[in-house]
């Protein structure tokens, strides 16, 4: 990690640099500074699917301590998903991430009904192991590019099981999702150009099974066929819900699985004692993995609208204000994970990180995560002898500050006769 040498000297020149290609590639020096100074009032960045040089971001307060950042993730009530920019923006709305009570709930329950474990789970885990080993054996002995070759493709294969979509159409997934989470550097035009390709896709995709299902024609029982299909008390989704549900899990599974994919491999090529560690006993995945997503977590902070006044660690914040909370900076609080930037596993409170959230906004797509990662771990121990390559040819990505993970990671999977 590259670190920030000249520290500000007050919280508008802090606010200043976090928006810095220099901040977004390692902004922890800059999260450290801020919770040492509690909340600070200022920040003007993009949620999700909003384009810098079009849309205009609201100052937000910056809650960055690990209990202050519990609080908002836990009063759902007081702290509103319903995100005024992105709704008068050219982006489609995100279903459930974007949604208060009582709707969060019946949306919840419906996607429930449809965010089955078979389906998330065992209808693609045969597919996604012999998809894996495919594209681990055929990079084997090569220097690639691990985020273009593996960490970028796998999510996006994933998605095109899920919901039934041509395999070749992963490619597009890939850059829908990295356009629309304002995390890689495109222009304006090209986001929103990208942002509406990625709507009218699914407003077709939608349309055809939808007419299919009504024909009592035979279709594939995948998550879209569930969505449409989805029944709860009586309530169900429309079909342009429907689209929306398949863009949301798109652009939040897709991009952040990646850098998640990405920043494990940053791990063992950081430790390179770590691969043997992990080959020699498969029970230390699980826990590596998930100090991966502490330390690591490419997601890094969301944005809630105050409802109410009320306070944070006693400080007044009005109704009609901003909130925008790093869960990343929380998980790097030493009052709850000492020693913060070290990749220490098996800490005993591993279980409290907040990377996929908390609450009734938990994210529904973290098994999902976990099995993706879990299955490339496993594969690259059953089939490589090791990994070569330095963290110093590698390049953290700068375009945005929602995501921390890697633009460029040069790796050779090394054979047994290279060991």
């Amino acid at each position: 990690m590259s670190a920030i040498t000249a520290a500000p000297q007050n919280a508008a020149d802090i606010l200043d640099n976090m928006l810095s290609p220099e901040c977004i590639q390692n902004p922890y020096p800059i999260y450290k500074q801020l919770r040492e100074l509690g909340l600070v009032f200022g920040l003007r960045d993009f949620p999700p699917g909003t384009v810098p040089g079009v849309d205009t971001p609201f100052p937000a307060w910056v809650v960055t301590r690990y209990n202050d950042v519990d609080f908002v993730l836990k009063n759902a009530d007081l702290f509103s998903s319903e995100d005024p920019m992105q709704a008068n923006s050219s982006a489609p709305s995100l279903m459930l991430v974007n949604h208060d009570r009582p709707r969060h709930t019946s949306l919840r329950n419906l996607a429930k009904a449809a965010f089955t474990p078979k389906r998330i789970h065992d209808d693609i885990v045969d597919r996604l192991r012999d998809d894996v080993a495919g594209i681990i054996g055929g990079i084997q002995g090569k220097e690639v590019d691990y985020m273009e070759a593996v960490a970028g493709v796998i999510p996006a294969l994933v998605m095109t099981y899920l919901f039934g979509l041509p395999r070749e159409d992963y490619k597009k997934l890939v850059n829908w999702a990295n356009a629309f989470m304002v995390s890689s550097d495109f222009t304006p035009e090209q986001r929103l150009a990208c942002n509406e390709e990625l709507f009218h896709y699914f407003v077709n995709k939608v349309e055809l099974r939808d007419r299919a299902i009504a024909n009592g024609e035979e279709v594939p029982d995948d998550l879209m066929s569930a969505f449409i299909r989805a029944e709860c008390d009586g309530d169900v989704l429309t079909k342009d819900e429907v689209v929306l549900f398949c863009i949301t899990l798109v652009v939040a599974g897709a991009e952040t699985t990646t850098y998640f994919l990405g920043n494990l491999m940053g791990v063992l090529l950081e430790d390179k004692s770590w691969f043997d560690k992990l080959k020699q006993d498969r029970s230390l995945i699980r826990p590596f993995m998930e100090e991966c997503l502490r330390r690591d977590g490419p997601p890094q902070r969301l944005f809630r609208v105050v409802k109410e006044d009320c306070e944070i660690a006693g400080q007044p914040i009005k109704a009609g204000e901003w909130i925008a909370f790093f869960m990343a900076a929380a998980n790097h609080d030493e009052g709850m994970f000492p020693e913060p930037e070290k990749f220490i596993i098996n800490r005993p409170n591993i279980s409290r990180h907040l990377t996929f959230g908390r609450g009734i906004h938990h994210c529904l797509g973290a098994p999902l995560a976990r099995v993706e990662g879990e299955i490339l771990l496993n594969t690259l121990l059953d089939t490589c002898a090791g990994i070569g390559g330095s963290l110093d040819d590698s390049r953290r990505q700068s375009g945005g500050l929602l995501a921390y993970g890697f633009a460029s990671l040069p790796v050779r999977l090394l054979t047994e006769a290279e060991a």
